[in-house]
């Protein structure tokens, strides 16, 4: 399968603090790379690197084109999105207005344009809301809701309905599980694998029955380094995914 994100030889860290060593891994399309360890072993700052939110040596290579060193804004505009594993909601905005803002830069615009742009725009924005409500039909009982009122698991519905309604080429999601309820995580399961299918996605993951559920390949990072990969069931089989990851 080729390749939609590549990265190769990629270190990086906090001021003189190196967290991550030679990590080199790929994903294509309709891949799940599930990326574990340890608390601390680096797995929220690959994502960020990933992002652009912190520099970097090595080589990360989007559709083949070199995007080493690109600040966060020109990686979210070449098709990257980044899920946080905290809420990210603003005060005072409803869902609707969450998701229009997700949606006004793949729309091409603003809705309040004028003439055929605007219809065009809107209809697109329209669209994105209908297709966020498929993935979390919650979403669609809550769009005039305020957002910072939606229990934690909606919040986490709708950043990533977010995400993925503006259909990005990779999706970097750090632990979308964590803290979520068992009737939650069932609904974001089958949520998250669908759109998979349509992007590349690096999952940071602790949960190995998510991983199970979702991942194609996982790699293990201890110390910033990645000491084991394989398929996720190969690995699990093995018994390596439960060693690693003991505490």
């Amino acid at each position: 399968m080729t390749a939609i994100l590549t990265v190769d030889g990629l270190s990086a860290g906090y001021g003189q603090t190196t967290v991550l060593r030679d990590v080199t891994f790929s994903v294509g399309r309709g891949e799940v790379a599930c990326v574990m360890g340890r608390n601390g072993a680096g797995k929220t700052t690959l994502l960020k690197v990933l992002m652009g939110v912190l520099p970097m040596t090595g080589t990360v290579r989007l559709l083949g084109g070199d995007v080493s060193g690109w600040p966060g804004h020109r990686i979210n505009r070449a098709g990257v999105v980044w899920v946080p594993q905290e809420d990210a909601v603003f005060p005072g905005l409803t869902v609707r207005e969450h998701l229009v803002i997700a949606l006004n830069r793949s729309c091409g615009g603003s809705p309040t344009s004028s003439g055929l742009s605007r219809r065009r725009n809107g209809g697109c924005i329209d669209e994105g809301i209908e297709a966020a409500t498929a993935l979390f039909p919650v979403l669609g009982e809550r769009l005039g809701q305020e957002a910072q009122t939606l229990s934690g698991g909606e919040r986490k519905m709708l950043g990533l309905a977010q995400a993925l309604i503006v259909k990005p080429k990779v999706v970097l999601m750090d632990e979308p599980t964590e803290g979520v309820a068992p009737v939650v995580v069932e609904q974001l399961i089958p949520a998250i694998a669908a759109v998979a299918g349509e992007a590349a996605l690096v999952l940071v993951e602790h949960n190995i029955d998510t991983a199970l559920a979702l991942g194609s390949q996982a790699y293990i990072l201890e110390q910033g380094s990645i000491v084991e990969s394989g398929s996720v069931g190969e690995l699990y089989d093995r018994g390596v995914l439960e060693q690693r990851l003991a505490l």
